[in-house]
């Protein structure tokens, strides 16, 4: 392709791209009207005595704060931004939280309560924040303009680095830009992070990963840690693409379990990587050897584009993905409950099937599915705190089942978020869920 045709090209896909991951967006819909709502797990389980826990099993308003555009969960803390403002709250043990928390609030079995954290540039401006994602022990923001914002753990030498890519494995108690970005003239347009690394998404639509390498999480063939942002090459150099084989993959969307990774295509399909222990990247038996299998590549789940089927969105959970087809149904793999992609819902031109959904989201042991008229459905363990189906459900609900609508007011659900025993959903307190 000629240089100038190239050019043309990239910025096409940068607008696409960003049309079609704006967190921050609301679609006309008046800010003030969307309030924030919380959840989860009120028990540490035997493995995270160190987390804090929710303040209730069922939502609870988010009470003072209104305007709420763009939501995240990480494993022990959780950030949204309203009226224009971050704040974070839950656990700051390893300063994720962005903001200094006293020694009293820090003790509380909930952690620090929602506190705005600051953004701020070398001129002292401080930009808007348009995106935000949760890591095990690290935060991140993307902000107008497309500038990437890390904070919190940088990792050890015993432990691994963290997802921070400053080139350090330093803490970052404030945030921080990542400024090798912005010196390329690199636009971020998406961020996903896991327990230690981060992906991130350019304008152009190049794929760039940092932090701890092992099981090949980063998608570079090997294990090695990354301090700083470098590029996943594989999409530019190859294409195992079944619906579009003549054509250059477009990364439209990237995503992060604890400690694996998954890129969708424009084409509908979806590569994975990293860590297998759990069945979690959907490449059946032949993937899953034992407790240390791993793929250092991207690879492309390929039994559902070969059945014709293409990805509108996915979800990664923390051992467990999800995800929805053009043609409403909905398929999930991992938790060690099923190693290759298993239908959930039937398409929506069924009686049975699932109508008008158009977000799914996965936590740990959890899956939800949101509809256009604001209707939400959760599936998974009654254990992980995040189902919202009451005291009576089930212990393993196996389908999509209504969350009742007088659990958020009757008010329309418009986003859910979701991560490791932790969930936050948005709503418009003066439309009614149908």
């Amino acid at each position: 392709m000629r240089p100038v045709c190239r050019q043309l090209e990239r910025a096409a896909r940068a607008v696409r791209v960003a049309r079609g991951f704006s967190s921050s967006a609301v679609s006309g819909e008046k800010d003030s009207r969307r309030r924030l709502w919380r959840w989860g797990a009120t028990q540490g389980g035997m493995a995270s005595f160190n987390e804090v826990v929710e303040v209730s099993k069922e939502p609870v308003l988010v009470e003072d704060f209104r305007g709420v555009t763009a939501a995240a969960c990480g494993s022990s803390h959780s950030a949204f931004v309203a009226d224009g403002c971050l704040y974070t709250f839950g656990s700051n043990k390893y300063h994720q939280l962005g903001h200094k928390v006293a020694a009293d609030t820090a003790a509380s079995p909930t952690g620090a309560p929602p506190s705005p954290v600051h953004l701020e540039a070398e001129d002292g401006h401080r930009p808007k924040v348009l995106q935000l994602a949760m890591g095990g022990y690290h935060s991140a923001a993307i902000t107008e303009g497309g500038a990437l914002w890390t904070w919190g753990w940088g990792g050890s030498f015993w432990y691994g680095a963290g997802g921070l890519g400053h080139g350090s494995r330093e803490i970052a108690e404030a945030p921080t830009l990542v400024r090798p970005f912005v010196e390329m003239g690199q636009e971020i347009v998406q961020v996903a992070c896991g327990a230690q690394h981060t992906l991130v998404l350019t304008s152009e639509g190049q794929l760039y990963s940092a932090g701890k390498g092992d099981f090949g999480r980063l998608g570079r063939g090997d294990t090695r840690d990354a301090v700083e942002f470098e590029e996943v090459e594989y999409f530019s150099q190859s294409n195992d693409s079944v619906l579009a084989p003549d054509e250059e993959t477009e990364i439209i969307k990237v995503g992060a379990g604890n400690n694996f990774s998954a890129a969708l295509s424009r084409s509908g399909e979806l590569w994975v990587w990293g860590r297998n222990d759990y069945g979690q990247l959907g490449l059946g038996e032949e993937a899953m050897g034992d407790m240390y299998s791993a793929e250092r590549y991207p690879r492309l789940v390929r039994s559902l584009p070969v059945e014709g089927h293409r990805i509108a969105d996915f979800s990664c959970g923390e051992h467990h993905l999800v995800v929805l087809t053009t043609s409403g149904a909905i398929y999930e793999w991992g938790n060690r409950t099923w190693l290759e992609p298993h239908p959930v819902t039937l398409p929506s031109r069924y009686e049975e099937g699932l109508k008008d959904i158009t977000k799914v989201v996965a936590g740990d042991k959890c899956s939800f599915a949101l509809n256009k008229a604001g209707a939400l459905y959760s599936w998974g363990s009654k254990a992980s705190g995040c189902l919202a189906l009451g005291e009576e459900c089930p212990k393993n609900v196996v389908e999509p089942t209504p969350v009742p609508p007088e659990v958020f007011a009757h008010q329309r659900i418009v986003d859910i978020v979701a991560s490791k025993h932790r969930c936050l959903a948005i709503t418009l307190e003066d439309e009614l869920a149908t």
